[in-house]
């Protein structure tokens, strides 16, 4: 079966709640790829933004690498001229 048509970046807007595969843990906390949408790599930075109600709790136990959670896209940037979506957590 062929792969489902991903969705273009323009379709993806702050508030946004996103499945996203965990494709690495940082020392400042993990990286992600958005699903379901044109390549695009997504991170969450659990020291900068530790004070924030749930970040805690996933600094505190990151998900697998490999793992789809659910998150809030942020903001769309682009990163060395390709876009990266900086996320939030879902409140659940």
């Amino acid at each position: 079966m062929p792969d489902e048509p991903r969705r273009p970046l323009r379709d993806i807007h702050a508030g946004d709640r996103v499945q996203a595969t965990i494709t690495s843990h940082q020392p400042w906390g993990l990286t992600a790829e958005i699903n379901g949408y044109e390549p695009v790599g997504a991170s969450l930075d659990v020291i900068r933004r530790g004070s924030e109600l749930g970040v805690g709790r996933i600094a505190d136990a990151l998900p697998a690498v490999g793992s789809t959670v659910e998150l809030i896209v942020a903001e769309l940037r682009s990163w060395h001229h390709a876009p990266w979506v900086w996320v939030d957590l879902t409140s659940a």
